[in-house]
């Protein structure tokens, strides 16, 4: 195998919980707000569940093929259909790569207005550049170290804050405004688990494989748990109208925190929280992306690849678009549909093409040389 490496199946759900968090943080907590208003929450909770549709295809698949990641199993066990389709699939990483990066971007760009959007691009890429190059186990290491720390710093912000002008009575009345809402509200909640499919380049290299349903299924509870406090916050303290207008509801929500007459500058907790789950984020599409690729071209390494995807990821977040409107068309327009084809509905056709296959042809040979 060119990875080498082993992580535990606690690592692997950190891994899927950090860099799901994220993005709905930075993504879908506004979308589904604007889509699904005070029933944001229940979106959530049926997304959650829809979610589970490419969470559980995904771990069958790479059960179906022990040792093999998702761009093997496609290039190796679905003729030139599934040579397409793991082309497909390493654009979308792509994708999913540079828009982490580009939000990297905004995100300081709107903190220091000043710094050209190359510098934060340039800096990011460089720290996550050395976490692949190092490795599945580094990443793994450093996210698990990190993931613990946000969420204590995660939990007192929703203490510090449930002193606030928070009215819970916002949240009411539930299906005000119909099912219509909750059921778009929900798609979009079940495209954002549609990148638990990125852990398809890494479930070769869990400890327990027979183990991976049940990790899978709890990644995806704990997220929803981390979702469900974000969406309702901004929602009680501002209002559903006013929160679904908010570039960043959760940091428009931590600024209103004071503690005493001293500290009262805890946006900097919102930063920092952005800027560990996107390093871990980049890192991990980008890792995928690499090692991808390379099990592509047949290399026996992934590590040479690394610099030069990191030029192409830098270029690519640059040109992704010309400001944050057309970045937020993006969002709302393309990411939800995107995430469901390649997260949810391509994992479900693959498990069930490739337990035909296997009733066929017998269960496949483990990989030892991939």
């Amino acid at each position: 195998m060119i990875e080498k490496g082993r992580i535990s199946n606690i690592q692997t759900a950190m891994l899927a919980i950090m860099s799901l968090t994220i993005m709905g943080h930075l993504i879908i907590l506004t979308v589904v707000i604007t889509q699904s208003r005070q029933d944001g929450w229940l979106a959530g909770i049926a997304g959650t569940i829809l979610g589970l549709i490419g969470i559980i295809s995904l771990v069958k698949l790479s059960q179906h093929f022990p040792g093999l990641t998702l761009i093997e199993i496609l290039f190796n066990h679905f003729s030139w259909i599934g040579k397409i389709i793991g082309i497909l699939y390493l654009l979308y990483f792509y994708v999913m790569v540079i828009l982490a990066v580009r939000l990297y971007a905004e995100e300081y760009k709107r903190i220091m207005v000043e710094t050209p959007e190359w510098a934060f691009v340039a800096i990011i890429l460089l720290l996550t550049t050395f976490i692949v190059y190092l490795g599945l186990e580094t990443l793994a290491r450093v996210n698990q170290i990190m993931l613990p720390v946000l969420v204590i710093i995660a939990v007192a912000v929703v203490f510090l804050t449930m002193g606030e002008n928070k009215d819970y009575t916002n949240l009411l009345p539930i299906l005000g405004n119909g099912i219509a809402p909750v059921g778009i509200g929900s798609l979009s909640v079940m495209g954002w688990f549609g990148e638990f499919v990125i852990l398809g380049m890494i479930l070769p290299y869990v400890q327990r494989p027979k183990k991976l349903m049940k990790t899978g299924i709890w990644a995806a509870i704990i997220t929803l748990v981390f979702f469900l406090g974000p969406i309702t916050g901004p929602i009680a303290l501002f209002g559903p109208a006013e929160a679904a207008k908010m570039v960043f509801p959760t940091f428009s929500e931590v600024r209103y925190i004071q503690a005493g007459a001293v500290i009262n500058r805890f946006d900097v907790i919102a930063v920092l929280f952005w800027t560990v789950g996107l390093m871990i984020r980049i890192s991990l599409f980008f890792y995928g992306l690499s090692l991808g690729t390379a099990q592509a071209f047949r290399l026996t390494t992934y590590q040479p690849l690394v610099i030069p995807l990191a030029w192409f990821i830098g270029m690519g977040s640059i040109l992704f678009a010309k400001n944050y409107e057309e970045l937020n068309e993006f969002l709302f327009e393309t990411y939800v549909p995107l995430n469901i084809i390649m997260g949810a509905i391509l994992p479900l056709v693959l498990v069930i093409w490739g337990i035909i296959k296997i009733k066929k042809l017998g269960k496949p040979k483990q990989n030892v040389n991939g």
